[in-house]
């Protein structure tokens, strides 16, 4: 296990930088999830870290020592593609024993490190298979078990369960996070799906166009966005974002149809900004609304309801706690948080504190 700090991180290909200055730490132990939108340069990153590319500037320690000139055979880490990468000709036990191999560990010793990460995998039964006779599952799994052999300072996962169908993927996420607990070995997991982020990480790090948005715990993400962007990547389904106006001697704000909302205690706001508003801090309200809006859609699930509505010439997403029968073109008036709506500079996205 180590702690991994990297500092003023860049890389450029050719005249086109990538990273932009990129600092962040990650506790030894950890499991920290690198994500945001393709192109972002979360992979960039941990090709870095594994000594795939070559640092334009910057520094990257691992437990106190600085890799950057270190060979990546040498670096103590494990990396576990999106593809697998598995040897079609050799079996799953030597699929995962190819690494020890290549260290001219002994025939013995690569025996038992094969086998006792393949009881933690649960794969005991496969190890004389061959790729193509496995499912996909079963193949993240037998690249994991290639990384667990080695018995790395660090795991770096770049999306290892983007191949695979949503049911399987569900199951994954909660195997990797078993095996984190099991492992406590300091983890690095690149993703754009933010769900996988918020279900499996210890720490988030927002990324966006080469830069750090904001690095912590998700639920503090999810609560305490420092900007715009970060509220609205962060959550599923996504916050429903307004133009609003207001003054200081007043208690609402004013939407672009004239609608109006109690303004949250931000007391000083006066002029223009965006409000974030979660499609769960909106309810149902028979008696007098905050606002009204027509359906659009709706989904039943038996415990929730989730409906696509239209207000203020925009569409807004609703999350109901409950059952709710409606029809498509139906008016009905609704309830907002107010303590939990959030404000943002109209300019800079940069979140407005209360």
């Amino acid at each position: 296990m180590a702690t991994v700090e990297v500092k003023e991180l860049r890389k450029s290909f050719d005249d086109v930088e990538t990273l932009h200055g990129i600092s962040f730490s990650i506790p030894d132990g950890s499991f920290v999830a690198l994500v945001g939108p393709s192109g972002c340069g979360k992979s960039t990153i941990l090709r870095l870290i594994a000594g795939l590319e070559e640092i334009t500037s910057g520094d990257i320690h691992i437990g106190g020592n600085l890799i950057n000139d270190i060979e990546p055979k040498n670096r103590n880490i494990a990396m576990v593609f999106q593809n697998y990468a598995l040897y079609p000709h050799l079996t799953v036990a030597k699929n995962m024993g190819f690494s020890l191999k290549l260290l001219k560990k002994s025939k013995a010793e690569i025996e038992r490190a094969v086998k006792e990460a393949a009881e933690i995998l649960g794969i005991g039964e496969l190890l004389h298979r061959l790729p193509k006779q496995l499912s996909g599952g079963q193949r993240q799994r037998v690249a994991m078990g290639r990384a667990i052999v080695r018995q790395p300072q660090v795991f770096l996962f770049d999306e290892p369960l983007s191949n695979l169908d949503a049911k399987l993927r569900v199951q994954m996420r909660a195997e990797l996070k078993e095996l984190h607990r099991r492992l406590a070995t300091t983890t690095i997991y690149v993703t754009h799906d933010q769900i996988e982020a918020m279900t499996m990480a210890d720490i988030v790090v927002v990324m966006r166009d080469g830069h750090v948005e904001q690095v912590g715990r998700p639920l503090e993400l999810y609560d305490n966005p420092v900007n715009q962007f970060v509220a609205g990547f962060i959550g599923s389904p996504a916050m429903n974002f307004f133009s609003v106006r207001t003054d200081a001697g007043s208690d609402e704000m004013v939407l672009s149809d004239g609608q109006r909302l109690l303004k949250p205690t931000h007391a000083a706001l006066d002029g223009s900004y965006i409000i974030g508003i979660r499609p769960e801090h909106i309810r149902l309200d028979g008696n007098g609304a905050s606002f009204e809006a027509f359906i659009q859609s709706s989904e039943q699930t038996g415990s929730e309801t989730l409906l696509q509505a239209r207000l203020a010439d925009q569409e807004i997403t609703i999350l109901l706690r409950e059952r709710f029968d409606t029809s498509l073109g139906d008016a009905h008036k609704f309830l907002v948080d107010s303590a939990a709506i959030q404000v943002f500079d109209t300019k800079t996205g940069v979140r407005v504190e209360p």
